[in-house]
C-alpha cells in the first residue's frame, strides 16, 4: 500500500499553462524553384525532464515575403 502511494506521489501533472512547455521557435524559409517561398514555424517542448521534442505550429506555401511573415505572426501570436 505504502509503495503505490509513493508511487503516485512521483508521477508529475503537466502544468497548468502549456506554454511553459514551449522551449524555442524554429522559423524556416525557403525559396521553392517556383519563385514562392515554403514557411515553417516549430516549437522546441519540454514535456519530461531532460526530453525535447518538436511540435509544428504553421508549414505553408506563401508567394511574398509578407505572406510568409503573416504565417510566422499567427503561429506565434495565436499561441500566446
Amino acid at each position: 500500500m505504502f509503495d503505490r502511494d509513493l508511487g503516485a506521489a512521483a508521477v508529475s501533472c503537466p502544468p497548468a499553462d502549456p506554454l511553459s512547455l514551449i522551449q524555442f521557435y524554429s522559423i524556416e524559409l525557403m525559396p521553392t524553384a517556383d519563385g514562392c517561398f515554403s514557411v515553417g514555424v516549430v516549437a522546441t517542448i519540454c514535456e519530461r525532464e531532460g526530453e525535447l521534442e518538436s511540435m509544428e505550429m504553421a508549414s505553408e506555401r506563401v508567394t511574398t515575403i509578407d505572406e510568409a511573415l503573416a504565417v510566422i505572426r499567427e503561429a506565434l501570436i495565436l499561441k500566446h
